[in-house]
């Protein structure tokens, strides 16, 4: 076991952290088998999460942010994490949770044209190179038969850009990370909650569907969110970011043993060049801040 207070034990964490997150899907079946919708598990999940996390916030003793920004984060939380999460989770009851997966990690790509485009990164020749295979293994992705519908890959789709879009908005921002992540959650409690009272709640009706509802707070929210940021602390954004792709290779196992379901060769590749562009963009991303601070 490595030092605790080493980046190797940081990359630690944060494979634990990806670990959790990939198996949100599986965790979102079982509630959705027994009848809950995707808006009625966002609310519980996020409202089992802020009361889970509320101890960790207490300890922190972090300085709280100013009225502006603790509404800036539930904002984001309320608007932003909100459209990401609810076009996940939907997108899961039309695709299959491996196909889901991967095109949410379009997201890195889209970051990376977004901010050459708002003109808060320069698009280096380097970057737009690896847009390349980013874009073709996409397009990889969505040829041949799918496993699922149409408004399945658009909603995977869209839940990559409204998380390209909260990366951006919360990369402009300083703070505790712990503290802004709690109020982000509770934001994105308050709004599904409403959303889950305007279309009506859906309870689970037997131990299957809450104990779905109980591990996607703890292990794919809470425990993941917090492995995660301790983890960045320790290792940096950029090997957190290369780490964290194991996430969709999890959701795909699980999918393949547990649910199932099948890609196609040619989506295997896809992902597998997507990841990959992923993986060297984050390295570029290492490598240009060890030169800025030599």
């Amino acid at each position: 076991m490595p030092n605790r207070h080493t980046p190797a034990f940081g990359l630690l964490l944060i494979l634990i952290s990806s670990a959790g997150f990939g198996c949100i899907p599986l965790l979102a079946h079982l509630a959705y088998q027994d009848g809950v919708n995707a808006t009625s598990l966002l609310a519980l999940r996020f409202l089992v999460a802020i009361i889970l996390l509320l101890p960790w916030v207490y300890r922190k003793r972090a300085q709280w942010p100013d009225r502006r920004q603790a509404l800036v984060y539930m904002l984001m939380g309320g608007v932003l994490y909100t459209l990401q999460a609810q076009s996940y989770f939907t997108a899961l009851q039309h695709a299959s949770s491996g196909l889901v997966a991967l095109l949410l990690y379009v997201y890195p790509i889209l970051v990376v044209l977004f901010s050459a485009m708002l003109r808060w990164e320069p698009l280096s020749w380097q970057r737009g190179l690896l847009l390349i295979p980013a874009f073709g293994g996409t397009l990889l992705m969505l040829s041949g038969p799918v496993q699922g519908s149409t408004l399945g890959v658009a909603l995977g789709l869209a839940s990559a850009l409204c998380y390209a879009v909260y990366i951006l908005c919360g990369s402009r921002l300083r703070g505790d990370a712990l503290l802004s992540g709690w109020l982000i959650l509770c934001g994105a409690a308050i709004s599904n909650t409403l959303l889950a009272t305007l279309q009506g709640w859906q309870w689970p009706s037997h131990a299957s569907g809450w104990l779905g509802i109980l591990g996607l707070a703890v292990f794919g929210t809470v425990l993941a969110i917090t492995l995660f940021l301790a983890g960045m602390a320790r290792a940096g954004a950029g090997p957190s970011a290369i780490v964290s792709t194991f996430e969709p290779v999890v959701t795909i196992a699980l999918g393949y043993l547990l649910l199932g379901e099948r890609l196609q060769p040619m989506q295997w590749l896809g992902g597998a060049l997507v990841l990959l562009a992923v993986v060297l963009l984050a390295r570029q991303t290492m490598s240009a801040k060890a030169l800025a601070n030599d």
